[in-house]
């Protein structure tokens, strides 16, 4: 499994989402059937040849088998297998080193359990993710007017994102002005990491800029929805645009307009 080649640049970042942890789509008689019939005999978490040695099975062969049959069925989107890698995990190191009689091996086990669940439910495991799609949409969108610190007015747009795909992805929001002209990226030099299926509301606004304020937008502006796309890795710009909407500044009216 060559996407845990990179749980050891991502070992910081071990703290997990309860509610991935807590889901098991695997227990659905038909989908675990599904997801094992696209079993390969070589499938481990190291991957194959030489890269079997660099990253351990451990306890958690079964697991990994598990987690590369699961990406190659599409049977589940990439969110719903990590998940369910973590929780095979889990349990692996419940059996093996139970909490009451051997806590500090079971808190290693945890920590690398995290340690691969961080390795695929990343920008790497999204690539890896067999039949991938890049997609995402706007919901609902607020406009609020306020005055800043010194007394320029200032325009907000909020604007619901969705990652309307079968992969985790990271989006980005624009702001540009009636001429079309760039006011605002959000969340700047961040991201908005999303699950399959996960909404989360986004905002960008005039104040950012010193030049820039709800007077002399426009009439109008632009939101558009934008997705770093885990296939390209140019650093010279990678981000697709997958939705936006054309909004008027008096009402904060906005229109989805195709792309």
């Amino acid at each position: 499994m060559l996407r845990c080649l990179a749980a050891a640049a991502l070992a910081a970042s071990l703290l997990v989402p309860s509610a991935l942890a807590d889901m098991r789509a695997r227990d659905n008689a038909m989908v675990s059937s599904a997801v094992m019939s696209a079993r390969e005999p070589l499938d481990a978490c190291g991957g194959r040849g030489p890269l079997d040695a660099a990253v351990p099975d451990g306890p958690f062969l079964d697991a990994c088998k598990f987690h590369d049959a699961c990406y190659r069925s599409g049977k589940l989107d990439q969110g719903v297998c990590d998940a369910d890698f973590l929780k095979d995990m889990r349990q692996a190191c419940d059996a093996n080193w139970p909490k009451g009689s051997a806590a500090g091996q079971h808190a290693a086990c945890e920590l690398a359990a995290y340690t691969y669940f961080r390795a695929v439910n990343s920008r790497f495991g999204s690539m890896l993710y067999p039949g991938g799609v890049t997609e995402g949409q706007f919901g609902g969108v607020t406009q609020t007017v306020s005055e800043g610190l010194n007394g320029t007015r200032h325009l907000e747009a909020c604007a619901e994102a969705r990652n309307a795909s079968n992969r985790k992805l990271r989006f980005f929001l624009t702001l540009h002005d009636a001429n079309g002209d760039w006011v605002a990226t959000a969340p700047g030099v961040s991201s908005l990491s999303l699950q399959p299926g996960e909404t989360k509301t986004i905002c960008a606004g005039t104040s950012v800029s010193w030049f820039r304020s709800a007077a002399n937008i426009g009439e109008a502006y632009a939101l558009t929805l934008k997705v770093d796309d885990p296939a390209m890795l140019n650093p010279f710009g990678d981000l697709i645009d997958v939705d936006r909407l054309d909004c008027e500044t008096a009402s904060g009216k906005c229109v989805r307009r195709s792309l």
